[in-house]
């Protein structure tokens, strides 16, 4: 499992013109939330996010706002890891854009991407049945090796 699939690495320019593109207002939380996210190797949850922009910045309502408008837009994915709350990740937006999924360690919570989605003979199954822009969700929880080796 590679960690690099989602490595987005946005400068601060290139975050403006994707919210000058999306009809996005460039406040500078909006910028920094986006900037968070473009430097996590995992997804963030709001509060995640909120800390690391630092709460004196703001609120943390205005970081779930700004995530919200981001989901409406396409620019970020939400993923439910099964703990009660959404985390999210910068879409790659480029020609390279991909669908995924994440395991997550049941005991450390460490999350790691798994690049391959292959669901191809499910969802022509699917569309057999007369549905089409199909979306899907699968996320995956496990031990890590270092929590297996403790138990």
């Amino acid at each position: 499992m590679k960690n690099n699939c989602c490595d987005t690495h946005l400068t601060e320019d290139e975050i403006q013109d994707l919210l000058s593109g999306h009809g996005i207002s460039r406040t500078k939380i909006k910028t920094q939330i986006l900037l968070t996210l473009s430097k996590s190797k995992e997804p963030l949850s709001a509060t995640a996010i909120h800390q690391l922009i630092g709460q004196e910045n703001c609120n943390i309502s205005t970081v779930w706002r700004g995530l919200k408008q981001f989901h409406e837009r396409g620019i970020v994915s939400e993923v439910n890891l099964g703990e009660d709350f959404f985390r999210y990740e910068l879409k790659n937006l480029g020609s390279n854009e991909h669908h995924h999924h994440h395991v997550r360690c049941r005991i450390c919570g460490v999350i790691q991407h798994l690049e391959e989605c292959d669901l191809s003979e499910i969802e022509r199954k699917i569309s057999k049945l007369g549905f089409n822009k199909l979306e899907h969700s699968l996320e995956f929880t496990g031990l890590c090796s270092k929590c297996s080796r403790k138990k």
